[in-house]
């Protein structure tokens, strides 16, 4: 009888250890990814409202734990994340974030982290993706006139897809081709405008994170090493001595699998980044490698679409 009670409660034990590991290990947190936050119909860069902006962070601030991003990466490497723990994240450094994200963000008292491409900031500069996505918006040739939404829509994927494969001046030369066949006609006092450097400070000071998203934009995997560690350097010393402050958090651009491989990951420790998020979809688990950290994009329209799907995804209902 004694053996048999000692057995139950090793079993016990044994159990209890397990369920405290799988706890451990299974605890999910998520990410979210924004780009633009505007009013601004862009057809093929679409911006997320303010006012839908302002209901999805009214939803996170009632029902969820949002966590600095680095506080959130430094938990789950301890095994401390916290029961519904998120993170916002926004990427390339729009000036609409000041404009509308972050008023927002402080009316909830909401900590977030902006991913900036250092190139386009104090610049005057246009991210080569943003110079197609527009060249399309405004296209003045006949052809791009006739052709339907859904052929519009293939032929910009496809130049996207070539402008991915170039780096630099090669780059720098297709999108202008591009731009030269597509004649686009902006509108007066039209223009891409990203943060300065005076917004960013003032951001920083105010709580909100910011992280490196390289200084051009190029896809990391394509790049000689060389031009690797220059991107990764120069945009991490950049932030640095506009903010004089340490740099950690890094953002693949574009951020899909094949955009980033067991190379650049080293690269980024090297270069002295704890860190690093994707633009792959889905959850995060405590001790998930942290530089291929998972990011969701709420592309829903409709708040209660929105509220549906984070909760799917958080119980792994939905990639």
């Amino acid at each position: 009888m004694l053996k048999s009670a000692a057995k139950i409660a090793v079993s016990l034990k044994i159990d209890h250890f397990a369920n405290s590991v799988v706890g451990r290990f299974s605890r999910r947190f998520q990410i979210l990814t924004y780009h633009k936050v505007s009013p601004d119909e862009h057809p093929f860069f679409e911006p997320t409202h303010p006012d839908l902006f302002d209901k999805q962070m009214q939803f996170l601030n009632q029902y969820y734990e949002v966590l600095p991003l680095t506080e959130l990466v430094d938990r789950s490497q301890r095994g401390d994340v916290p029961n519904r723990a998120v993170a916002i994240t926004f990427d390339d450094g729009y000036r609409d974030n000041y404009d509308f994200a972050f008023p927002i963000l402080k009316k909830y008292r909401l900590r977030a982290t902006v991913f900036v491409a250092t190139g386009v900031i104090g610049t005057g500069k246009v991210l080569w993706h943003d110079r197609i996505f527009d060249a399309f918006r405004f296209a003045t040739a006949q052809q791009m006139r006739r052709e339907s939404r859904e052929a519009l829509e293939k032929r910009l994927q496809m130049t996207l897809d070539r402008a991915r494969e170039l780096y630099g001046q090669d780059q720098q030369r297709w999108v202008s081709e591009v731009e030269r066949e597509l004649d686009p006609s902006f509108p007066p006092g039209y223009a891409q405008h990203m943060l300065t450097w005076a917004q960013i400070r003032e951001m920083h000071t105010a709580g909100i994170e910011f992280g490196s998203h390289t200084v051009t934009h190029p896809i990391l995997s394509r790049i000689p090493r060389h031009e690797l560690l220059k991107e990764l350097r120069e945009s991490k010393q950049q932030l640095a001595d506009q903010l004089g402050a340490g740099i950690v958090s890094f953002a693949y651009p574009n951020g899909k699998a094949p955009d980033y491989n067991n190379e650049v990951k080293e690269a980024l420790r090297q270069c002295g980044y704890s860190y690093a998020v994707t633009a792959r979809p889905g959850v995060n688990r405590q001790f998930s490698d942290p530089f291929e950290l998972r990011r969701a994009q709420p592309w829903q329209k409709e708040i209660e679409l929105f509220r549906m799907s984070f909760f799917l995804q958080r119980h792994g209902l939905a990639s």
